[in-house]
């Protein structure tokens, strides 16, 4: 085989530089181990990839020491149940299999009573299934990058993939707690929007929108409100009439997701309901704007970067306005039920963590507004920006981890403005090296805290 010519050989290295970046980041801040919310997507794991069935039951005695609201008994179903979507556990299940496999050589055997007493499992556990979240957050970074190429130059597509990886949760929740739903979510529905835009961009098989719609059902299994943002995304269909792509997308979609109603049906007696509703969790988006523009998880202030990402859809309107109806229409419907939720700020979080599903669409934006400034010294100006968005983002996660690890009376955090000064002021950077390393990255793995 002929070696690649120079200008395809230009054209890989910003995508392969941005992998190489991202899976350096995220191995320095892992840590093998499933808690809080995790710990629930965690138990799901066990049972369908351990146990090969969906009955809570071995997983309620296996679970019962560190199980505090993960799984609960329904008087009125007769079974275990859960909050939680069940879906990572399919994404996962190979990473778990491997982990028995490993196990069962003795490998991996180190602290076995620590991580048992933690998590309910080993470690061989967590550490696989944690890498491969990163694995799935490679997947999302290649993925959005793969959907800026149908619109900008190599390299403004893989620093805008970069820079949200970095500049949001992702980053996050593919490490410090690796174990909940959202980069899963988060890669799945990045592979939606680029089917759908190798589809129409490319004018290629309608099967790919079939393939889309299998993908979007995936997600709804992985977080129930993603079957907003997938059906979002494909607004301009039914507006240009395209009735057979639309059907399409509805039969994958529908061939996977009936199942979370059949869940919801024997989990908690109603097939259209979800549980917390009951207890007034979901309501009208009264929140709207403290989830966007808080200083408590905040998305536009914790994540600033985003903010020019959808800047960038205005850009991109100009040519493709029908493909920004889909993107805003995603973000308004996912931004609205998360301002629906009593518990807008997302509890113990980090970030406005249940918007990182919109991952690609913003990347998407900004690398248009990256690459399509109207003069270079404008382009410079906007590259400036963007990158002091992702640095102050980078700022408040090292500022949060040494927060809610010295700050014992709030180890849920605090405010962005709060816990930057406490770093700036109160505390130091010397500090949060001292967390990171007995906390999280390779030399903290046997033994990384609660």
């Amino acid at each position: 085989m002929s070696p690649a010519p120079p200008a395809e050989k230009a054209q890989k290295w910003p995508l392969l530089a941005a992998l190489v970046i991202a899976l350096v980041a995220m191995l320095v801040m892992d840590r093998p181990l499933a808690r809080g919310d995790g710990l629930a997507y965690f138990i799901w794991l066990d049972s369908i990839a351990g146990d090969g069935d969906m009955d809570l039951s071995n997983q309620a005695q296996r679970f019962a020491s560190v199980n505090a609201y993960q799984v609960y008994w329904n008087e009125e179903t007769g079974h275990w149940a859960t909050d939680f979507a069940y879906g990572t556990a399919v994404l996962l299940a190979p990473f778990y299999w491997l982990a028995r496999w490993v196990e069962g050589l003795g490998g991996l055997a180190v602290n076995p009573d620590y991580f048992i007493a933690l998590q309910g499992r080993p470690l061989a556990y967590s550490l696989l299934g944690m890498l491969g979240v990163n694995l799935y957050g490679l997947g999302s970074v290649a993925l959005a990058y793969a959907c800026a190429r149908f619109y900008v130059r190599p390299f403004p597509a893989a620093a805008s993939a970069l820079l949200l990886f970095l500049g949001t949760p992702m980053l996050y929740y593919a490490t410090i707690e690796p174990f909940y739903a959202h980069v899963p979510a988060a890669f799945l529905a990045t592979l939606t929007l680029f089917l759908l835009l190798h589809w129409k961009e490319r004018q290629g098989n309608p099967l790919l929108v079939l393939a889309a719609g299998l993908v979007g059902g995936l997600a709804t299994l992985v977080r129930w409100q993603m079957a907003l943002l997938v059906w979002g995304l494909t607004l301009w269909l039914p507006l240009h009439r395209r009735w057979r792509e639309l059907s399409l997308f509805g039969l994958g979609f529908w061939a996977i997701a009936w199942h979370v109603l059949y869940t919801w049906n024997w989990m908690f007696g109603r097939p259209l309901l979800l549980s917390a509703t009951e207890n007034g969790f979901l309501g009208l988006p009264v929140h709207l704007p403290q989830v966007l523009l808080s200083d408590t998880r905040g998305l536009f202030i914790w994540s600033p970067v985003t903010l020019m990402g959808g800047i960038g859809w205005a850009a991109l309107a100009r040519q493709r306005r029908w493909m920004v109806v889909g993107l805003a229409t995603a973000f308004l419907l996912e931004a609205s039920i998360n301002g629906g939720v009593a518990d807008w700020w997302a509890g113990w979080s980090f970030g406005a963590r249940r918007m990182t599903e919109l991952y690609a669409p913003f990347a998407l934006g900004l690398a248009v507004l990256l690459d399509r400034g109207r003069s270079r010294s404008v382009r410079s100006v906007l590259w400036a920006v963007a990158v002091a968005c992702v640095l102050f983002s980078l700022l408040l996660f090292l500022s949060h981890l040494n927060f809610i690890n010295t700050v014992l009376d709030r180890p849920q955090g605090d405010r962005a403005t709060v816990e930057i000064q406490y770093q700036l002021t109160q505390s130091n950077f010397g500090v949060t090296w001292q967390v990171i390393k007995e906390h999280y990255g390779p030399w903290a793995w046997s033994r990384p805290g609660p």
